[in-house]
Order: C-alpha cells, then sequence, then structure tokens
C-alpha cells in the first residue's frame, strides 16, 4: 500500500484524511475549540516536524514529530509499503517520517517524492501551507517560503485595511472596542472564500459593509507574494515566489551545465491557480493541477535523485547619486535625454533642478514618461533615474490628458515588486497628492497593500506612519 503525506488533504487507498483532524480525534479536541494560532501550527505541521515543544494543547506540550504520530495512529493496521512525501519535506524532516513509520508500521518504509514520479523536461510545483518546492527533471532545486497561508493572509489583510479605510475607522478605536481581531478573523476567512472561488462578495455584517471583489483587484493584491519575474530577467536574490522560480531555473543551468528544457508542468496542492496562472505567462505548455491522490496510482521514473540547493541573499538598500554640481546651461529637456541615453548620473540632477525651477510644460512630463518607461532593470542608474522621475510627476501639476498617461505607467511600476522601497513610497506620495482622481483606478489599491507590505519590513517609524497616514486618509479626502 502507498500513502501520500500533504497540504490539506493526505491520500491512502481507503481515502483521503487531514493530518490535523486524526490528531484531535486521537487527543480527544474539538477543532472549533481550538484558538487559532494552535489552528495555524497545526495546519503548518508538515513544514515544522522537527520543531520541539511546537504546540501546547490542554495542558500537555507537542513537538512537531508528535502530533504526526499521533496523526498516523489510525492507519496503523494498513500494510504500508511506501509513503510519497512533498518535495519540502526533503532532509531531516525526511528522517523524521522514516523513523515515525518504522516504530508505527513495526517495518521499513520506502520514501519516495513528488519528484520520483517525473522525468526530464518536468517542472513539478508542490505548494504547502507555508512553503513550496520546486524540481525540474526529477531534482529537487528549491524550497520557497511561499504558500497558501501568504495568499490568504496577504489578501486578509489587505481586506481589512482597505474596509476600515473606506469607512473611515481608526485602528485605535477598533481596539478599544475589542472588535479589531474579530474583523480581521472576519477578513481572512473571507479572503479565504474569495480565493477558493466560492464567492466573489465581501460581507462585513458587524460594519455593515459589502463590496464584490473582482479578479483583477485579487490578481493585484497577490502580486507582492507571487511578483512578476520572467525567465531572462535579472535575478539578484530572491524576495518572492517569482524571484524564487526563476532563480531555481538558472540554478539548473548553473549546476548542470546544460540549457533546461520545459515540455510540462505539474503542480500539486488546493490553492493552485494563482501559481498556474504566473506559470502560464512563463511557459507556453501544458500545465496539470493535481490534488495528491494522483501519487497512489503513478509509477516511479526516478527512485533518487541528489537534490541541489542554492542560498542567496535580498540585496535591499540602493546606492544614491551624490554630489552632482551642474552648470545652468546644463539644465536642459535635451540634455536630460543625452544623459539618460548615456546612462549618465547627471540626467538625476536634472529632473531635480527642472522641478526646483517649476518646469511643468507637457514636454518636460513626456519625457519623464518615457524614462519611467524605459527603466525596466534593477542597475543603480536606471533605479536612480526611475525614483527621480516618479518623485518629480508627484510634486507636478498635471494636465487631465497627462494625467491618464502618468496613471498607466504607475500602475506598471506600482505592482512591479522587484523594484525598491524608495520607489514604492514615491508612487504613494503621488497616491497621496492625487487621491481625489485615484479612488476609481487600480491604484486605489496600493495604498492599503502598502499597509500589508510593511508588516515585516525594517524600515523606520517615520516611514510606516506616513504610509498608514496615506491609507487612512485615502478615502477620507
Amino acid at each position: 500500500m502507498r500513502l501520500y503525506l500533504g497540504y490539506p488533504l493526505s491520500y491512502s487507498p481507503k481515502g483521503s484524511f487531514k493530518l490535523k483532524d486524526n490528531f484531535l480525534s486521537e487527543v480527544n479536541c474539538d477543532y472549533s475549540q481550538v484558538p487559532v494560532e494552535v489552528k495555524r501550527k497545526l495546519l503548518s505541521l508538515l513544514e515544522n516536524l522537527t520543531e520541539k515543544d511546537y504546540l501546547f494543547l490542554n495542558g500537555v506540550s507537542y513537538d512537531g514529530a508528535d502530533i504526526l504520530e499521533f496523526s498516523l495512529f489510525p492507519l496503523e493496521g494498513f500494510g504500508l509499503r511506501e509513503v510519497v512525501l512533498p518535495g519540502y519535506l526533503y532532509g531531516k524532516s525526511t528522517y523524521l517520517v522514516r523513523e515515525l513509520l518504522k516504530r508505527i508500521f513495526k517495518r521499513k518504509v520506502s520514501v519516495l517524492y513528488d519528484f520520483n514520479f517525473f522525468g526530464e523536461n518536468t517542472i513539478v510545483l508542490n505548494v504547502g501551507y507555508t512553503k513550496s518546492s520546486v524540481s525540474l527533471g526529477g531534482r529537487l532545486l528549491s524550497v520557497i517560503p511561499v504558500g497558501e497561508f501568504h495568499l490568504v493572509d496577504t489578501l486578509g489583510n489587505y481586506l481589512f485595511n482597505r474596509t476600515i479605510g473606506e469607512l473611515g475607522i481608526s485602528n485605535a478605536r477598533l481596539r478599544k472596542e475589542g472588535m479589531r481581531g474579530v474583523l480581521l478573523d472576519n477578513s481572512r476567512a473571507s479572503a479565504a472564500r474569495i480565493l477558493f472561488r466560492r464567492t466573489s462578495i465581501l460581507s462585513v455584517p458587524q460594519l455593515e459593509y459589502e463590496r464584490e471583489i473582482s479578479d483583477s483587484e485579487v490578481e493585484r493584491v497577490l502580486s507582492p507574494v507571487i511578483g512578476s519575474a520572467r525567465y531572462g530577467d535579472e535575478v539578484r536574490s530572491p524576495f518572492d515566489f517569482s524571484t524564487a522560480f526563476v532563480k531555481s531555473l538558472y540554478t539548473y543551468e548553473e549546476v548542470f551545465g546544460e540549457r533546461m528544457r520545459v515540455s510540462e508542468i505539474f503542480v500539486v496542492g488546493r490553492l493552485s491557480w494563482p501559481f498556474v496562472r504566473y506559470l502560464k505567462s512563463l511557459f507556453p505548455v501544458p500545465i496539470y493541477e493535481f490534488s495528491g491522490e494522483e501519487f497512489l496510482e503513478l509509477p516511479v521514473k526516478i527512485s533518487s535523485s541528489k537534490p541541489e540547493f542554492r542560498v542567496f541573499y535580498l540585496e535591499k538598500s540602493v546606492q544614491r547619486w551624490r554630489g552632482l554640481d551642474l552648470e545652468p546651461e546644463e539644465v536642459s529637456l535635451n540634455l536630460l535625454r543625452h544623459y539618460f541615453n548615456k546612462k549618465d548620473m547627471r540626467g538625476v540632477k536634472i529632473i531635480e533642478e527642472l522641478v526646483k525651477l517649476g518646469s511643468s510644460d507637457d514636454s518636460f512630463v513626456y519625457e519623464l514618461l518615457n524614462i519611467v518607461r524605459r527603466c525596466s532593470t534593477l542597475n543603480r542608474t536606471e533605479l536612480a533615474y526611475l525614483n527621480a522621475s516618479i518623485s518629480a510627476l508627484s510634486r507636478l501639476d498635471l494636465k487631465d490628458n497627462l494625467f491618464s498617461k502618468v496613471l498607466k505607467e504607475l500602475e506598471d511600476k506600482a505592482f512591479n515588486w522587484q523594484l525598491p522601497f524608495e520607489t514604492k513610497m514615491n508612487i504613494l506620495y503621488f497616491c497621496h497628492r492625487h487621491k481625489e482622481k485615484l479612488k476609481e483606478t487600480s491604484l486605489a489599491i496600493f495604498p492599503y497593500l502598502m499597509l500589508t507590505f510593511i508588516r515585516e519590513r525594517k524600515i523606520s517609524e517615520g516611514e510606516r506612519n506616513f504610509v498608514r497616514t496615506v491609507a487612512e486618509s485615502f478615502f477620507k479626502g
């Protein structure tokens, strides 16, 4: 008999089951009575098997491995011979699983991985609760710290922030009334229903608030998690799913010294459609979605394969131009165009000087738009030009016919999360300056999405307060 252990469902020939349900049944505990933090730990059990004192419930402390052992007790009488694991359990977690199986089933049980069932030219993505694994050609390449939880959490936090922002309710008031946690949980529950396509309506009965959430809004909100990196882009260090995924593919070519070929992609997991949508934009190949049950019948193609891992570090800071002095005759559009084409940093200084001089004619705006449009890489010079141009556009009085053109370019940049935090703050200032014109556009999403984006970033309190202020005032003005 073969067993597949995965999230949210595991499968045996007897049917599907949830590890958390088996565990709670064994310890005689009702899931509805379990605290939210304990629920999250049970959902992320597979990714935390090595954790000690992982969960405290009814006066008893459990390690991650303890919980899994309790979860597998109901299968004790099965004639188990093989277990299939998601790729993200490779390593110490696999050792724990193997030892548990030996203890429970009183025999050695063979352990296989999802990537053992696919051969050359096949990508396998297994989406877990907090982690996802990527394999290519039967080789595990990377484990990415992005999973179902991050999608639900990001959308839920955004829905909460936008709702109270539109209604003009402060976080301080909600905390005082004891309602903040209730509304936040309600928003996350609504986010899950929306992401699983059960509804498109956000309903907050406590506030008598209801709104339809479009697919395009959801896609924008998930962009900081999914990303938009393409195969062929320069990726210095991963910081969202797309950059980590693309970096994994580069790792394959670097390690194995051969050009990557992809003929098909398999995505395993429950909340797979955001990843499938991204992968379809990346590769014109068939993409198949698996629940995990399919592994019970699939033949093994590669019985063993040595994984290849790489550790990357995110480059968080960008050097800025300093000490550039210009003569008065150098402050002109012609020289700005010349310096930009030559990637000479003096053009950045020209932009600053033209704004100080109060230049807001159409030709200057068009030149700034051209720079924003053409700045598509992450090198130091283009980022300096991009930030200076967005900052300038935020400070100019834009005519209506030019505003729509500026809006289109900034929408593209706002949801490109490869760009640094400084660029985001410049776009946020643009939103603050022109909030009356932006309320019915996709940039209306941006201030509230930034509140979610900054939660785990190390930024100054002044920057954090600015983001909060813009979001809270966006629909008040």
